[in-house]
Order: structure tokens, then sequence, then C-alpha cells
């Protein structure tokens, strides 16, 4: 384990030089006038449930289904087809804070619950499949099985794994194999390219790029799947929640701005600006281009569609 300390240490002095010729400056030009409208009372929602929880993560699959993860005791996991008909629900007493939610290539639906410690694989039906983590124990940046930052997860397309485990004490991005066996980690705390001040989310874009939501040092950093530091975007706000479609970067700030940033993947240019929102959290798109926000303090999923 110390030898393993010491490679991420190594790596992290190299691509120090690297960050700092690679920082995207905020953009100069104001974006846009948005583009966007909201749509009312997109969801139906099932007997029994009259409104949205706490959304704190909400995905889409290969199909436009819309996966919501709120703070709903009875029916915390919600799934909606493309025009929001109620699919199916589940996970009833099972989590104790929920977070994000992601879905896979194959479908399967990922949930990360940040009271616990641990991050679950469900079935697109809600089978339980896969548990990483110890529900419960706290870990450091060099434990391989417990966590104490469980916030956010992304599924690369060969099946690896990759944690945000850092809401909390700890200040890494994690690696596991598709069966959740420990691989490597990366990051630490402090304000230097590759390193972290609470890596709060996470995305992967087609070529299997990660972007990381750097909350606490309100910057997106960019790495390959190895932990090797790219480059990293400063004009984007605070990020609590980013993702990547095509090449788009979305990130939605959610502290007083609450808002949506809609940039370019390549360099972080500023597209676009959706403002008015409520601490928003998380934000996915779907294969038509709408965007779905979920809002933890207004308790809400909002849909925003082209106009």
């Amino acid at each position: 384990m110390i030898r393993r300390f010491k490679h991420v240490s190594a790596m992290s002095a190299v691509t120090f030089a690297i960050g700092a010729l690679a920082t995207i400056h905020p953009a100069q030009a104001r974006a846009e006038e948005s583009h966007y409208k909201l749509v009312e009372n997109w969801a139906q929602f099932p007997p029994g449930v009259t409104k949205w929880g706490a959304a704190t993560g909400v995905d889409v699959d290969s199909h436009d289904n819309v996966y919501v993860f709120h703070r709903n005791e009875d029916m915390p996991i919600m799934a909606f087809d493309r025009n929001g008909k109620f699919l199916r629900g589940w996970g009833k007493g099972m989590f104790k804070t929920t977070h994000f939610i992601r879905t896979d290539r194959d479908g399967n639906v990922w949930v990360t619950d940040r009271g616990d410690m641990v991050a679950y694989k469900f079935s697109p039906e809600g089978k339980l499949l896969l548990t990483i983590g110890k529900k419960g124990v706290l870990g450091d940046n060099n434990s391989h099985d417990t966590f104490n930052g469980m916030a956010d997860l992304v599924v690369a397309k060969n099946g690896d794994i990759f944690i945000a485990d850092g809401e909390g004490p700890n200040t890494r991005i994690v690696k596991f194999s598709k069966d959740g066996t420990f691989i490597k980690w990366w990051g630490g705390k402090g304000t230097e390219p590759g390193q972290f001040d609470v890596p709060h989310d996470i995305a992967i874009d087609s070529k299997g790029l990660l972007y990381v939501g750097d909350r606490s040092n309100n910057r997106v950093q960019v790495f390959n799947q190895d932990g090797k530091f790219l480059k990293q975007f400063t004009n984007l706000g605070t990020p609590w929640g980013v993702f990547v479609k095509g090449d788009k970067l979305y990130v939605v700030d959610g502290t007083k701005n609450s808002c949506l940033y809609i940039a370019n993947a390549k360099d972080g240019k500023v597209l676009e600006k959706i403002e008015g929102l409520s601490n928003p959290t998380a934000v996915t798109v779907d294969s038509k281009g709408a965007i779905y926000i979920g809002e933890v303090t207004a308790a809400n999923v909002k849909k925003f569609v082209k106009k």
C-alpha cells in the first residue's frame, strides 16, 4: 500500500507542471440567451406519490428512460419513460442518504449512498447485483474497500468503475474493475492540478475521458482512465453535478448562483446558461437533447427542451 501511495504522489508531481499549461481561463464573452424552455409537470407520479423528494440524482439510459434518485423513503428510485410515464420504482428503506444515480451501457442502474458510504448496482428492474463498500464502515484515502466521502460514480465501456470519494474527509477518485476489485486511486487534498478539494461528481465522455467536479476548488478537472491529468476548466462556477454528451459539457452550480452551464467539452467555452434554478446537484441529457436537472432544496426534477 505504501508503494502504491508513492506512485500516486509521483504521478501528481509530474502532472502539476502540465496542469499549469492546460488551465482553461474564464470565457470573455457572455453566454447568449437560453434556447431552452421549461416543461411543466413532465412526470406522471405513481399512486401514493404526489411530489418529488429532494432530488439528488437523475440520469437517462440508452432508451431515454429517466431514472431519479430522490429522498422519498417509500420509493427512492423511480423510473419513467421519455414521455414521463411511470415505469417502476424500488429501494424502500434501503438507503441512509441518497446521492447520485447513473446508468451504464447495459442499462444497469448505479446509486451512491453518502450516508452509509456504499455504492449499489441494480438491474434495470431493480435487482441488486453488486455492492461496493462496507455499509456504515469508514475508510481513508488509502482504503481499498471502504470510503469516507462516497459521492458519485461512472462506468466505462469496459466495465471499469470510477468513484468520486470526496464529499467528506477523503479527496480521491477510486478505480475498480467491473467486478468491484480495487485497481488504484489518485488525488489527495490540495489545489494543484491532480489534487482535489471535495471531488463531488464525475462524468465520462465517448472517448473515455473523465470529468471531475472539484467542487471546493471551483473547477472541473479532466483525466484519462489511468488518472493522468489533462486539463481543467475554471470558468464554470462551483460544480455540483457534471455530465458530458457529444461535444458538450453540462455543469450545474448548486450555490447561490444556481444555474446550468452548457460549455464546449474541448475548451470549456460557455455556449449558454440556464438560470433560475434552486440548488441543482445533478444533470443529464437524453438523445433528443432534453435536459433533466435534479434540485435538492426545491425538491424537484426539472425538464428543459429546446425552444
